[in-house]
């Protein structure tokens, strides 16, 4: 797993797409794409639903939210 994966999903779960992701880190919305599918292949669990309406998260997303974010800061503070 990568920890620059985690920003990603971060980004994602905040703006609610994959494109306002991509938005906010200002990167293409492909590489989040990628990104969010190399963290669920590695975690082997999916984190968002795609659905007509938009993205909804799943169980696993709710779960690691919050360790993430603790990744985060903790990673931010590292740099």
């Amino acid at each position: 797993m990568n920890a620059e994966d985690l920003r990603f999903f971060l980004a994602v779960r905040e703006a609610g797409s994959i494109k306002g992701g991509a938005r906010a880190l200002k990167v293409d919305h492909s590489t989040v794409s990628r990104r969010i599918a190399a963290l669920e292949e590695a975690l082997q669990a999916r984190l968002f639903e795609r659905t007509p309406e938009g993205l909804v998260e799943t169980d696993v997303a709710r779960a690691i939210f919050s360790i993430a974010e603790r990744i985060e800061i903790l990673t931010g503070e590292l740099e």
